[in-house]
């Protein structure tokens, strides 16, 4: 999304993802909640924060739809697509999507997180002598009745010409992750690729995964960043790019050669509509059939539950909201200081306050639905007294202004995010009232996007950020780029690690996790990685995003995936009755 994951490569469109839904939420859930909004002085900054009353919801009284075509299905989303090369776009969700309807990569991840093939024959493995012993060699198998929408036949050169078009440095391409390992790649024969890795690593898969093949016949010689085919796109996926109108909607137009079966869809369209609560009421009379993406505000979660003909899904993101600590800063050196302010907010409160319950709790940098989620970590739980007793322990005691300090330094601190994100702003003022409690100063410095996760970020001038991100190689749990001793960019790094956290330890998990190819070897890897985190601390993990996705009754097959920006992932299944 542009207000959230972008570029993997670029922090700018990395990092300063929003907390999703940055409005006033939902139906209230109770006093719990009016309670924890004016302990942090927040009930008259929220929107409808006694409830929605008659003249707000006027617009969203359930309503009878209207007639939709047989067949045709709309997806609304509230950012618009508007390049549609799938190695080249930024704005990852909106023209995921389009990918996914227009594009194929050699295997996608269904549901369950498994590897499902796609443009390829099998998924290599040790067993079946696609991946070498060692890791470093990967041969794949092709299908060989797989067409362009030209009707040009796809083969092993197309694939070795996505892999052209990556390592060249003069085309932006959105992403090189994983592929910057290849030593050398080569097509055996029309339907077999052989690559050579430089060392193994395990997330390859991944990047495979994330990597749609492009045609060679049509883009070989030209200026790939300029091409025309950036616009009207030709692949091999389940539907063909029809036309777009800017502003408005983009239509496909089904693929009845595609190799996985033919779409039983007659039309599908991706409509933009740039206000959420304008989608919703277009949802709720039937002018869209689906509403993914950003999702329905929370403000509207309990509405949306009694509207006649839909069901209302909450999907599991790969984003993990978290407070970062700058481990270079003295305030913060100290993983007694760090756990101790973990142990002072009051994550639950944070969750229902603010966005009413949808998201999901988690101990660590992974959703705690991912295969390699440790389940045996242990919550410290929202213990004040406790985390005041901790701060006692480590030296921090209470000076004659009221906020503690050792040796000189206060425990004073700024926490940063992007200006505007109203949610965040709300949940800053929450942190700050918990951390007051135990004698902690946090004052709240927001700025503008492109500066706050600029050099700001970068560069380690932060004391603390809310912030949400993934692992890079997601749904590949490898972590290593922010939490490597050696991915420290303001040390000569070349990483993500921007708390300045080191642990030698991790480090050596970290490339054993990388080059194990077993999953089961890996969970034990992962596990201890995420036991170590929990106890250093060098960022305190929040909460997992959750979307709130509509569907109307009349689409069938529709499948949330968690391992998905947007669940576009199987419109081949879709049908419209």
């Amino acid at each position: 999304m542009r207000d959230g994951r972008n570029d993997l490569d670029s922090l700018k469109q990395e990092a300063g993802r929003p907390a999703p839904n940055e409005h006033a939420k939902g139906e209230p859930r109770g006093p719990n909640r009016r309670d924890l909004l004016q302990a942090g002085g927040l009930l008259a900054a929220l929107p409808f924060a006694g409830g929605l009353g008659a003249s707000a919801m006027a617009g969203f009284a359930p309503t009878r739809a209207l007639a939709a075509s047989p067949g045709q299905c709309v997806l609304g989303v509230t950012q618009e697509a508007v390049n549609f090369n799938p190695l080249l776009y930024v704005n990852t969700g909106v023209e995921t999507s389009v990918e996914f309807i227009v594009f194929d990569a050699l295997w996608k991840l269904d549901p369950t997180g498994a590897f499902v093939p796609n443009l390829a024959a099998e998924i290599p493995t040790q067993e079946n002598g696609g991946i070498s012993e060692d890791g470093l060699t990967w041969t794949i198998k092709l299908r060989p009745d797989v067409k362009w929408h030209d009707g040009t036949p796809f083969t092993a050169a197309d694939v070795t010409f996505t892999l052209d078009v990556l390592m060249d440095p003069k085309v932006t391409v959105r992403s090189r992750n994983g592929h910057d390992h290849v030593e050398s790649y080569e097509a055996v024969d029309d339907h077999t690729v052989r690559v050579k890795l430089k060392d193994s690593f395990a997330p390859y898969m991944v990047s495979w995964q994330k990597t749609s093949i492009v045609p060679k016949h049509i883009l070989s010689g030209i200026d790939i960043n300029t091409a025309p085919f950036n616009t009207n796109p030709i692949g091999t996926g389940p539907f063909k790019f029809k036309s777009r109108v800017a502003g408005s909607q983009i239509e496909f137009e089904p693929n009845p050669d595609y190799h996985g079966g033919a779409p039983k869809l007659t039309s599908l369209i991706q409509k933009y509509v740039p206000d959420q609560q304008t989608l919703y009421a277009q949802f709720q009379t039937g002018e869209v059939d689906i509403y993914d993406l950003q999702g329905i505000p929370p403000l509207l979660y309990a509405k949306a539950k009694t509207l006649p003909g839909c069901k209302i899904e909450l999907s599991p993101m790969p984003f993990v909201e978290f407070i970062y600590f700058n481990c270079g800063k003295p305030q913060f050196s100290d993983k007694r200081v760090r756990k101790a302010l973990y142990m002072a907010v009051d994550r639950k409160g944070w969750i229902d306050a603010v966005f009413y319950g949808v998201p999901l709790p988690t101990l660590s940098f992974l959703p705690p639905n991912h295969w390699a989620y440790n389940k045996n970590l242990v919550d410290p739980g929202y213990d004040p007294a406790k985390a005041a007793a901790l701060l006692d322990e480590a030296g921090w005691k209470v000076g004659s202004d009221g906020v503690r300090e050792k040796d000189g330094v206060r425990l004073s601190f700024t926490m940063s995010t992007t200006a505007g994100a109203k949610a965040r702003e709300q949940a800053q003022q929450l942190v700050q009232q918990n951390f007051k409690k135990i004698n902690v100063e946090m004052t709240i410095k927001n700025m503008p996007a492109s500066v706050v996760w600029g050099d700001y970020t970068i560069k380690s001038e932060f004391d603390t950020l809310m912030v949400g991100w993934d692992a890079l190689l997601y749904p590949d749990p490898d972590y290593g780029d922010r939490i490597r001793s050696d991915a420290i960019p303001v040390k000569g790094g070349n990483g993500s690690n921007y708390v300045q956290y080191e642990n030698a330890e991790i480090d050596d998990l970290c490339r054993k996790g990388a080059t194990t190819v077993k999953q089961e070897d890996r969970k034990a890897i992962y596990d201890r990685i995420q036991e170590i985190l929990l106890d250093d601390m060098p960022f305190a993990p929040i909460y997992a995003y959750q979307q709130i996705v509509g569907v109307r009754d009349r689409i069938g097959n529709y499948k949330p995936n968690a391992y998905t920006p947007i669940n576009s992932w199987n419109t081949v299944e879709w049908t419209a009755t």
